[in-house]
């Protein structure tokens, strides 16, 4: 049987306690020394995905524009979560 425990003198909403903790915790995690690179590296392939916007054309005719775009969709949505995460960790870090 599971047990929740709820803080009954707090000021703070369910999600506001949520918020609190995970701020907390990224700063904090084993990973937050990887923040830098991450973020240099979010950068730098973002800008290789937009300097290949050139060839996506040629891509598109030779392979299908569907995977094209597809894998040019989910391969940009991993380099800008990439480049948040290292900017948000870093920031976090920096303003502590």
């Amino acid at each position: 049987m599971s047990s929740i425990y709820f803080e009954s003198n707090s000021n703070l909403s369910v999600t506001g306690q949520g918020r609190r903790t995970a701020t907390a915790s990224a700063t904090e995690s084993p990973l937050a020394p990887l923040a830098t690179p991450g973020l240099v590296l979010g950068l730098i392939l973002l800008g290789l995905g937009v300097a290949c916007l050139l060839r996506l054309g040629d891509w598109a005719g030779n392979y299908g524009p569907i995977l094209v775009m597809l894998a040019y969709l989910l391969y940009m949505a991993a380099a800008v979560r990439l480049a948040l995460w290292g900017a948000v960790t870093v920031w976090s870090l920096h303003r502590r």
